[in-house]
């Protein structure tokens, strides 16, 4: 099942944010779209899914809750 974001309503473009150091796999994933990188820790609040459309990121089971991710963080 695809997770759809509950901003621009698009399920194409979502994708998991993964935390920890990345290999050679996570790497290849980034670069290719799949997934974003959420640094090598997490927090209480750390979102769990990205939207490549609109940049919005939110926690799982709370879709309205999230954020826009930064410009700068890209």
């Amino acid at each position: 099942m695809k997770v759809k974001c509950s901003k621009c309503k698009t399920s194409d473009a979502v994708v998991p944010i993964m935390y920890g150091m990345p290999g050679p796999e996570m790497q290849n994933e980034y670069n290719e779209g799949k997934i974003k990188l959420g640094g090598c820790m997490t927090y209480e609040n750390s979102p769990h899914y990205h939207c490549n459309e609109c940049k919005y990121e939110w926690e799982r089971g709370k879709p309205n809750d999230g954020h826009y991710a930064e410009l700068d963080e890209e």
